[in-house]
């Protein structure tokens, strides 16, 4: 998170370049993709987040738009730009107690790049990781989610619309997995 060049060389090596063949890699190659995929998948930390939990806003700009460009010139600006996203979603709450934090907000609307907002969605959304309920519990822990995002969505909407989207999506996606969930509840139930 200090310097993007071994986060673009992950992604290099994941993900081939657009127009790229498809070729076998060697057995060194292949090893250092598991471990790139792994390393991408487990990212936690914010570009110029400080142990203090502060963010050197100057220093996550700069990050972001260094990968960029040297996404865009390896010929991955589009899964990278979705990379990217995936990275800024390890972004803490801000100071208003609203994910993620302004600093990351800014780039968001500074950038408007639709994958980089794809990319903090899925970040987002994977982050909570496995979950667990009673079979006729139904969808009750994403509609608190759901409220959740929508709350923060209004509180930030005026100043930073595109973020706001960003959470109002999220808040859909739970929404629709709540569905899912009671339906599945419900079937349950008329299977027991």
């Amino acid at each position: 998170s200090k310097d993007p060049t071994d986060f673009v060389n992950m992604v290099s090596t994941i993900f081939r370049a657009e127009g790229e063949p498809k070729r076998t890699p060697t057995p060194r190659e292949q090893a250092f993709a598991h471990l790139s995929f792994s390393v991408l998948h487990e990212w936690r930390t914010l570009p110029g987040l400080a142990d203090d939990g502060s963010i050197d806003a100057d220093h996550l700009t700069e990050w972001v738009r260094a990968a960029r460009l040297a996404l865009a010139d390896s010929g991955r600006a589009s899964i990278g730009d979705e990379q990217i996203g995936q990275v800024l979603a390890s972004s803490p709450v801000g100071s208003d107690g609203v994910w993620p934090a302004e600093a990351v907000r800014e780039i968001i609307e500074n950038v408007g790049n639709a994958r980089i907002d794809t990319g903090l969605h899925i970040g987002k959304t994977n982050q909570r990781g496995v979950t667990s309920r009673g079979v006729f519990d139904g969808g009750d822990q994403e509609r608190v989610l759901e409220q959740q995002y929508r709350d923060m969505a209004s509180k930030i909407a005026t100043r930073w619309p595109r973020t706001a989207r960003i959470l109002r999506g999220i808040a859909d996606s739970y929404q629709h997995e709540a569905r899912r969930n009671d339906a599945e509840a419900e079937r349950m139930g008329d299977d027991g």
